[in-house]
């Protein structure tokens, strides 16, 4: 993980990139702590491999940590919201539940009837 890149003339340590990763910061997050631009942090994401797979290294390792700490607490009855919430947002977790409705809706709509019972009650369509 270690070294330090030039990213239009600034330096990119890849430690503190790990470390910035690792305790879940945003990607805008990381760029600006990094003191580089959103553009910048995109484009050496895609210019830069060891760069992508430090990144990946902290992000992953965050997620373990956080795992782990879960399941331990579950395990020994610690309270786990915080790493739920952390999980939900940063690792994919969702309380959401999809549903797959199908079938047809069928809507019969009788316009000459409605007009005639219009005009046999005295009322002229067109002036509505």
């Amino acid at each position: 993980m270690q070294g330090i890149y030039m990213a239009n003339e600034k330096e990119i340590n890849l430690d503190e990139l790990y470390r910035l990763a690792e305790i879940g910061l945003t990607e805008a997050q990381m760029a600006a702590s990094l003191g580089v631009s959103t553009p910048t942090f995109e484009r050496r994401k895609k210019n830069d491999e060891q760069f992508v797979s430090t990144l990946k290294a902290g992000k992953a390792a965050g997620l373990t940590a956080v795992t782990n700490a879960l399941h331990k607490g579950a395990v020994e009855g610690d309270k786990t919201a915080a790493q739920i919430f952390f999980l939900k947002n940063r690792g994919g977790w969702t309380d959401r539940q999809e549903v797959d409705v199908s079938g047809a809706v069928g809507v019969d709509v009788q316009l000459d009837a409605a007009i005639e019972a219009l005009k046999a009650a005295g009322i002229d369509p067109s002036k509505l």
